[in-house]
């Protein structure tokens, strides 16, 4: 099998100003002719390579934003902790926890570190509760297919 050509696009010294120049919509056959490469490696370079690059760029912006608003709320939160410091007033101090809390909540949040995502226990519900007794009735009449269903739940993840 042969090996697949690199991308002469890639390598290129001006990579960055035919990309932008993409990016602006500039034509494909334009860029080409500027830059000395042919309009079929500007084309497969940018259907083959660019989303994957602005991919990483969306990613990395979103990052720095989030590290921004981080860095927003930590500042703020300070603030707020030397607001109740400073307080002698038991309102104010009262709102500069609350404040506080929901300051932490927020940073926990972004860092990942507090998860708000709810949870379902099927096990609790009704609805659970007759399906799996229609299950068991229906295989207590087909002792292999019964063990075959309690062998295959007994090796799921959670073992259960």
């Amino acid at each position: 099998m042969p090996m697949p050509r690199a991308c002469s696009i890639c390598s290129h010294e001006h990579r960055d100003a035919m990309e932008d120049a993409f990016i602006a919509g500039q034509a494909k056959r334009r860029i080409a002719s500027q830059h000395g490469v042919t309009e079929r490696a500007v084309r497969y370079h940018m259907r083959e390579h660019l989303p994957a690059l602005l991919a990483l760029a969306r990613d990395a912006e979103r990052a720095a934003r989030a590290d921004s608003l981080l860095d927003r709320l930590e500042a703020l939160q300070s603030q707020t902790l030397a607001i109740l410091d400073a307080s002698e007033d038991q309102r104010t101090a009262l709102a500069a926890i609350a404040q506080a809390r929901r300051n932490l909540e927020l940073i926990g949040e972004i860092r990942k570190e507090l998860d708000r995502t709810p949870t379902l226990n099927l096990e609790l519900t009704v609805e659970w509760q007759e399906v799996k007794a229609v299950l068991v009735n229906t295989l207590a009449s087909y002792p292999e297919a019964q063990q075959a269903v309690f062998s295959a739940l007994e090796k799921a993840p959670n073992g259960n």
